[in-house]
């Protein structure tokens, strides 16, 4: 994480640095094919350099006698991507269309989250028969979203027709800390797919994707010591306690009803919407995440696209596609409109509410500590 979010000329760097190269993901390949593994940053067990819980936590700015948040309270988005067979590309896709899904969700003039500080994780998957079961980025807000891509390695293999996202799913639901959850809200959680996953999980996997501390990382991380060798959780029970946390939605590419019919029994019917392309994502996303925090309703959902500049025929698609999602599912948690926004002043980093809340504890504030909170209105950098 930093100070800064991601800027078009930024982003630009990075896109033309891997075009120059050849490939989206030309970091990561050059590092498999040296033998060096996959870089720390996207190395679900971090490494032995970064920890594998990923952590999106919001930034205090330290001012004078107290700290200032600089960008709103911290939220998570985290697209999980299936880089098998058909869908080898996605990581491409992912970084093509990275400038028009910040802008939706984050710095646009309509953005679907711009009350929040939006910080972005992208996984990517595979079978368990491949070198990499899984790649995890950071939680970052800027370039770094685009330069973790790079890192990522999509052996585009698939073997059989079953996936594996369930342990993309673990650390989704185990191994992230966000600090939206401290006031009662979720954060948002995609899976990408056209195909079914498996129903259970092997700890020697785990072990392999997280690293030999991931039963420690997942009690420290606040999960207790029942999740062990001898007791993982399904795909469901995992997906189940991700919904605790993430307003999780599976994303199927295509309309094979077998993958639909699999998905469903695991998220719930409400929570698998089928797409007909992985360039859609930037809209489907936000059209998900408008409708979960009432930025708008079905009515309106259509034309929220179409000003985005998505061709009406694709507009009235993923219209109908998002329509039986639960509707202000964020809106009728606890906490909604009492989160603070951009520019609250805390008296101390960990501090969750501002000084003067209710429930904060009382420091006295002088004239000339006054911080005026950015316009809300004001778009920001991209």
């Amino acid at each position: 994480m930093g100070r800064h979010v991601l800027s078009t000329a930024a982003y630009t760097r990075v896109a033309k640095e891997a075009e120059r190269a050849g490939s989206a993901t030309f970091a990561g390949e050059e590092r498999r094919q040296k033998g060096l593994g996959l870089h720390p940053l996207v190395d679900p067990s971090g490494g032995n350099l970064y920890d594998p819980i990923r952590r999106s936590i919001s930034w205090l700015e330290p001012e004078a006698d107290h700290f200032v948040l600089l960008r709103g309270v911290a939220i998570l988005e985290e697209t999980r991507l299936d880089t098998t067979g058909s869908m080898g590309t996605n990581v491409k896709v992912a970084m093509d269309v990275l400038p028009s899904t910040y802008e939706l969700l984050a710095t646009g003039p309509a953005a679907v989250l711009g009350r929040y500080d939006v910080q972005m994780i992208t996984s990517i998957f595979g079978d368990v028969r491949d070198d990499y079961i899984l790649c995890r980025s950071q939680a970052e807000m800027d370039e770094r979203i685009a330069e973790q891509m790079t890192l990522m390695v999509p052996e585009g293999e698939g073997y059989d027709a079953d996936e594996d996202p369930q342990y993309g799913l673990f650390g989704g639901a185990y191994l992230t800390t966000v600090s939206i959850n401290d006031y009662g809200l979720n954060y948002y959680d995609f899976t990408v797919s056209d195909a079914r996953g498996r129903h259970r999980l092997d700890a020697g996997n785990l072990v392999r994707v997280f690293g030999e501390s991931v039963f420690e990382k997942v009690a420290e991380n606040g999960h207790g010591y029942q999740i062990n060798a001898r007791n993982i959780p399904t795909t469901e029970e995992i997906v189940a306690s991700l919904l605790e946390r993430a307003h999780a939605f599976f994303l199927q590419v295509g309309n094979d009803q077998n993958v639909t019919s699999f998905w469903r029994r695991i998220y719930g019917d409400q929570r698998v919407i089928v797409i007909p392309e992985v360039r859609l994502l930037p809209y489907v996303k936000a059209a998900i995440i408008g409708l979960t925090e009432g930025v708008f309703d079905l009515q309106s959902v259509e034309t929220f696209l179409t000003s985005s500049n998505l061709a009406q025929d694709s507009a009235r698609l993923i219209a109908r596609a998002v329509a039986g999602i639960p509707i202000g599912a964020q809106m009728a948690l606890p906490n909604f409109h009492e989160i603070p926004l951009r520019g609250a002043r805390f008296a101390k980093t960990g501090d969750i509410w501002p000084i003067g809340h209710a429930s904060a504890p009382v420091e006295a504030v002088t004239d000339d500590d006054d911080v005026e909170p950015e316009d809300e209105s004001t778009e920001m950098w991209l």
